[in-house]
């Protein structure tokens, strides 16, 4: 009884196709659940939080608190 040859022709090509499209399967997997748990996640918040921002209200908070320092030159130097 004889045994069957080992199939070895091209098994190389055949291994790489395989992962290939295996690879290939899991990135766009992995990319779409990001893009939809993550990404969309972000953007909806940061969304939220653009409508209720007051710029105005914001920068008095900051100028009351003195972050703004600027020297606009001392006039007893001339």
């Amino acid at each position: 009884m004889a045994t069957a040859k080992p199939a070895l022709r091209n098994l190389l090509m055949n291994k790489t196709k395989k992962d290939f499209i295996i690879a290939l399967t899991v990135s766009i997997t992995c990319a779409m659940a990001y893009n939809f748990g993550v990404k969309a996640q972000r953007r909806k918040h940061f969304e939220e939080f653009n409508k209720t921002f007051d710029n105005d209200a914001h920068y008095e908070r900051l100028k009351s608190k003195g972050v703004f320092q600027f020297n606009l030159g001392s006039k007893d130097e001339e």
